[in-house]
Parts: C-alpha cells; sequence; structure tokens
C-alpha cells in the first residue's frame, strides 16, 4: 500500500505513454511543445497546490506514500502533474490526429461561457473558502482567455474533457478513499463547499478543467508560433 499513488500514476500515463510511438500519431515529436505547456501549467496550479499544502488545505497520507518530499508535495504529486496531463493531452492531440469532427463546433463560446458561468457560481457560493476561490478566478480568467483567443480545435478541447471525466473519477476516487479504508489526499473543508460527488470534492472537477485548459491553450499557442517560425 505504500507505494499505491505511485501505481496510480504509472497506470495512468502507460498506455498513452506506450501509444505516443505509433505510426499514426507519433506522439513524441510533440514533446517538446507538450512539456513547455505542462511547464506553464505548473507555474499556475502546482505553485499553489505547494501553498495549499503548507497551510494544510489539503495534505496526503503517508500510508500510501514512498516518503520523498520536495517543497512540502510527495514525490507522487509531482508526478501527477506530468502523468495526468500528458494522457489528458494525448487524447486531445490524437482527436486532432484522426480528424475528429467537432461536434461541438457551433456551441464552442457556448461551453466557454458555460464553465465561466459554473466557475462564477462556485466563487459566488465559496468566498473566502480558499479552495473554491481560488480554483473559481482561475477556471474564469483563463476560460475568458480562451474566448478571446480562440484557438484551434476547441470543441475537441471540451470533448477530450468530457472523455477524461470517466477516468476522472475513477482515480481522484480511489486518491479521495471511494475504495480504500483511508483517502490518499484528505481535504480541510472548511476551505471548499464540503459537497462530494461521491468521495470526490466538487471542486476538483473544475480543477481537472483549469490544468487541462491551461495546458491547451499553452500547447496550441505554442504550435502556432512553432509554425510560424519555420515558414
Amino acid at each position: 500500500m505504500g507505494k499505491l499513488y505511485l501505481w496510480i500514476n504509472i497506470l495512468a500515463i502507460a498506455f498513452p505513454l506506450v501509444l505516443s510511438f505509433n505510426k499514426l500519431g507519433h506522439f513524441y515529436k510533440r514533446w517538446k511543445i507538450l512539456f513547455q505547456s505542462i511547464a506553464i501549467m505548473w507555474l499556475f496550479v502546482v505553485s499553489w497546490d505547494v501553498w495549499f499544502t503548507s497551510i494544510g488545505v489539503w495534505g496526503f497520507n503517508s500510508k500510501y506514500l514512498i516518503g520523498i518530499d520536495f517543497l512540502h508535495l510527495p514525490i507522487e504529486e509531482w508526478l501527477f502533474f506530468l502523468c495526468i496531463p500528458y494522457s489528458f493531452m494525448f487524447l486531445y492531440d490524437q482527436l486532432v490526429i484522426l480528424n475528429t469532427p467537432n461536434y461541438f463546433k457551433n456551441i464552442e463560446r457556448f461551453l466557454d461561457f458555460t464553465f465561466i458561468t459554473i466557475a462564477l457560481c462556485f466563487l459566488i457560493v465559496g468566498i473566502p473558502k480558499l479552495y473554491t476561490t481560488v480554483v473559481s478566478v482561475l477556471v474564469i480568467l483563463f476560460t475568458l482567455l480562451i474566448n478571446i483567443t480562440n484557438p484551434q480545435n476547441k470543441g475537441l478541447f471540451y470533448m477530450s474533457y468530457l472523455i477524461i471525466l470517466i477516468p476522472f473519477v475513477i482515480i481522484n476516487g480511489v486518491l479521495t478513499g471511494s475504495i480504500i479504508v483511508e483517502p490518499i489526499v484528505w481535504y480541510n473543508n472548511t476551505e471548499n463547499l464540503g459537497t462530494r460527488f461521491l468521495t470526490i470534492p466538487l471542486e476538483d472537477f473544475l480543477y481537472y478543467f483549469l490544468m487541462f485548459e491551461i495546458c491547451y491553450l499553452a500547447y496550441e499557442q505554442i504550435k502556432k508560433a512553432t509554425q510560424k517560425d519555420s515558414l
């Protein structure tokens, strides 16, 4: 059990990592752009993960960890912010490569404002709870930025998020204690709404969305700039 969080990360990335070398997508050829995008996401997400852990907004159960920490975070948490975004961006990239029909094309801006509205509702209800407030504000700001810049394949990004909700519920369910005696990640409910889907705080759905939208936005902007430089 002392390596459970590590195994969750490994299982989350194993399949996308192996398929990154397939002949169809050659995702590994876009690793430079991918890791630059993940690094940008880290600036806006991991920074307050470190802060929140240090002040007890959430924390980690040592029973499921290997015991290596850096800046208050277990090494497994650092891996989480690599493995999960990698898997999401692999899915998104493959949908683009496969020329998947963009069924959300005509409602992309509607979806932008839907997520802004949801985050705004969380914010109004959740102020001044730290987790609720911070994640809501950042989702509002970055979704507004996506709406303004209107990057390519936005509908496929939303489609990817909807697809990823299935493994999200499974992975985050395990992390929050759905099938184990004690949760791997515990939350101070005075800093969130205290409402959960199964064992998952509702804010986590915005948290995952925020991670992915920052990666997606950065990925498309860097890819666009790279293509211009190659002309």
